[in-house]
């Protein structure tokens, strides 16, 4: 991606534990490998987790800290949270019972039910960043207790947590499984990248001023990942420009000072894409 104009971090790691790593260690991963700023996505409170105990996720935790602190990175660890009733309580013991930051972590997919994404509001008010998925959610469906992304960052706005604490994400490309109570897929769907841009229309027709909900899209995620020269305009700072229609929709994308979308169509396309 960075090849193609793009720019592009990840993270080391995986659902389970120990994490699966470049290098032999979550720590040198982040230190040695340029891309790498943290580990993600480690699943806790989810069937298809690893299960987790404190000491294990204390310790990635830790490396994950370590590591940023010795090359400058964020050294974030991006939990993917499940549905299960545990929720953030493992977080929540990590943060009472070591040293360790808040802003170290940062759980995604909270808005998948009211209780989790409750949990999450008071976890940003204690330092950590949380991220909302923009993955779809069926109103007609009661057994879908899921808040839309736009929906999330209203309410999460609204309740007076700290507004530069909340980041919003696609999913894109990642598996979106509907499970019954036991736990068999009844259903499949997949992310999809244009999730951000929906989402962002939607809560500007709903009367959102554009400052007040940019930053979730944008300076929040730069300054969580510690990438000074993103998410804000500046000298100095990357030209990535994304410009709107009237309707709200996508009309012309700047990356890194290259026109890449004029008038809504593709002008600069990948070395395996079709011209």
């Amino acid at each position: 991606m960075r090849e193609e104009g793009l720019s592009a971090w990840c993270w080391t790691g995986s659902y389970q534990v120990p994490p699966i790593t470049l290098t032999g260690s979550v720590r040198s991963d982040i230190v040695f490998v340029d891309p790498i700023l943290g580990v993600g996505e480690l699943a806790i409170s989810d069937r298809r987790s690893s299960q987790p105990t404190f000491d294990e996720l204390a310790r990635v935790a830790s490396d994950c800290f370590v590591g940023g602190m010795m090359s400058g990175k964020a050294g974030v660890l991006h939990l993917h949270l499940g549905d299960g009733p545990r929720g953030l309580d493992l977080v929540r013991r990590v943060l009472h019972e070591t040293e360790l930051p808040p802003r170290v972590f940062q759980p995604t997919h909270v808005n998948r039910q009211p209780a989790l994404f409750a949990e999450a509001i008071e976890l940003a008010r204690l330092g950590s960043t949380v991220d909302v998925t923009a993955f779809p959610v069926d109103p007609a469906d009661e057994t879908d207790l899921a808040i839309s992304a736009a929906e999330a960052i209203t309410r999460y706005l609204a309740s007076g947590a700290p507004a530069d604490r909340i980041t919003c994400s696609s999913d894109g490309g990642g598996c979106l499984p509907t499970f019954n109570v036991d736990g068999h897929i009844v259903h499949m769907d997949v992310g999809r990248p244009d999730a951000l841009a929906d989402t962002l229309r939607e809560l500007l027709d709903s009367g959102h001023p554009l400052e007040a909900v940019l930053p979730v899209f944008t300076l929040n995620v730069a300054k969580l990942l510690r990438l000074a020269h993103k998410g804000r305009l500046a000298v100095g700072a990357d030209a990535d420009l994304v410009v709107l229609d009237e309707a709200h929709g996508i009309r012309e994308v700047m990356a890194r000072g290259r026109f890449v979308v004029r008038a809504g169509e593709p002008v600069v396309r990948g070395t395996f894409e079709r011209k």
